[in-house]
């Protein structure tokens, strides 16, 4: 047994001699002055132990866009969508959350890579409500479906399963309440809320959500009419300022849900309206405003229904007053060439107690009044995520910069996108030529003037969406 050992070891260390031998010739060679050929020894590694990989030394994988968001409080918003090139190296972790409403069933998926293996957690009301490690005993990647027992925000942990750093793509989706959510684990503590599907239909949010209370309602221009959908719990709130004088109308029309409308203003409210006649659900109010202030439109639905509506507030114009019916005849005018003490010429129900004096001035032609018209922009800029070439509810952009310009160029307005990806102008100038992002090299829109419905949209394509885009805390005046 030894010889047999001895045997497979001597060659080897001859071989060993013959390397030292070599590089102390070339040495001794260098030495000497002369410039001997370099010995070149490649060495074809044998069949042994495979190597056991290690950690990914720290720094070969760079943190991503969203970092920091290593705790709930600094979670990072996000929207039904998908983002590519996440990363967590050393003791990192990632923090997102979104928006549902209830009954809606969520997604949430990683794709890993380069030897990442993630743990996905969800958590509702600073509650554990589900969990996964790996999606299959061939995929260490993490699938949860998670269905909202109310309005609110959610929150989803991915955090390393093992000591290597990695990359992974993160998908937010709304899928179906028939899909087979992911089974929870058995976990010590227990989660004490378990997803399970709602048999309340989804209603998918519209552009106004959220918008389920007065504080977060969404802003209406008197005259415009837009499309939103209410039901399954969801209550929409909008506002105006109303002037005083005024007198306005609020009104749903539909004939898929049974709306209630309800008008308030800043310390009262203002009136209900369930059922705008006979036959019809849908709502109608009106009033004239007493004083200048902003008002709240609400609208809900009765008895379970859902779907969708639209909603339009605005101006009505008074009937012109009809004669009296104490007048039997219009009051004669005066004649310009009659004297001073000429009297007044009056009806047979009129009795002329004394005379008037009259003092006629000419002021000349009248000079016609000319009123540039208004016109209004409406500028959607959103981030097209799911790649459908539409708007969908999450993908707005908010801060964009906007400039309504001249025919050369020159700023006649500036507004920010607001958290819907709205940019909104009513603006009376005649040197109103277009609108454009500076965040959009070479994009402009040409408005017609004087129209009140210059809806313009601006989807930017589905690619990662850049850190650096302009808002309004960014820009200085001098731009």
């Amino acid at each position: 047994m030894f010889r047999k050992r001895w045997l497979f070891i001597a060659p080897f260390s001859f071989f060993m001699l013959l390397v030292v031998s070599a590089v102390t010739s070339t040495t001794q060679a260098q030495d000497s002055g002369q410039n001997p050929t370099p010995i070149v020894i490649t060495l074809t590694p044998g069949g042994g132990p495979t190597a056991v990989p290690s950690p990914t030394g720290e720094g070969s994988v760079q943190p991503d866009q969203f970092e920091p968001n290593n705790d709930a409080s600094a979670a990072t918003e996000i929207g039904l969508q998908t983002e590519s090139d996440l990363t967590l190296t050393g003791d990192d972790t990632d923090y997102f959350t979104g928006y549902l409403k209830a009954g809606q069933m969520v997604q949430v998926s990683t794709i890993v890579h380069e030897g990442l293996d993630t743990r996905l957690k969800i958590y509702w009301e600073g509650q554990l409500a589900a969990e996964n490690d790996d999606r299959s005993p061939s995929d260490v990647g993490s699938t949860v479906t998670f269905t909202a027992p109310a309005d609110g925000w959610y929150v989803a942990l991915i955090e390393k399963a093992t000591v290597y750093d990695g990359v992974y793509d993160l998908e937010m989706a709304l899928v179906e309440p028939t899909a087979t959510p992911t089974a929870v684990p058995t976990l010590t503590p227990t989660p004490t809320l378990t997803p399970t599907p709602s048999p309340t239909p989804i209603i998918q949010p519209d552009l106004g959500e959220p918008n389920n209370s007065p504080e977060t309602a969404r802003p209406v221009i008197p005259g415009l009419r837009g499309t939103y959908t209410v039901g399954a719990g969801d209550v929409d709130y909008f506002t105006f300022i109303a002037k005083a004088g005024n007198r306005y109308a609020c009104e749903t029309v539909t004939d898929q849900v049974d709306t209630l409308l309800t008008v308030a203003g800043t310390s009262s409210s203002i009136g209900v309206n369930d059922d705008r006649s006979v036959g019809r659900v849908d709502s109608y109010l009106a009033w004239r405003a007493t004083e200048e202030q902003p008002v709240t439109v609400k609208v809900e639905t009765r008895g379970g229904s859902f779907g969708q509506y639209e909603l339009v507030c605005q101006n009505e114009v008074p009937a012109p007053v009809s004669q009296s019916p104490g007048l039997s005849a219009p009051i004669a005018p005066v004649n310009s060439s009659l004297g001073n003490s000429e009297p007044v010429t009056t009806t047979a129900s009129l009795t002329t107690t004394r005379q008037i004096t009259l003092t006629v001035q000419h002021l000349g032609l009248v000079q016609p009044q000319t009123t540039t018209p208004m016109t209004h922009v409406r500028l959607l800029v959103y981030y097209d995520a799911n790649n459908d070439r539409q708007p969908g509810p999450g993908e707005g952009i908010t801060n964009v910069s906007v400039l309504a310009v001249d025919a050369r160029g020159r700023q006649i307005a500036r507004v920010f996108t607001n958290a819907q990806g709205e940019a909104i102008f009513n603006l009376s100038s005649e040197a109103l030529d277009r609108v454009i992002v500076p965040y959009v090299p070479g994009w402009s829109a040409r408005l017609r003037i004087g129209e009140l419905n210059n809806d313009i949209v601006l989807g930017l394509p589905a690619v990662r969406l850049p850190i650096f885009i302009p808002v309004q805390k960014q820009v200085s005046e001098e731009d």
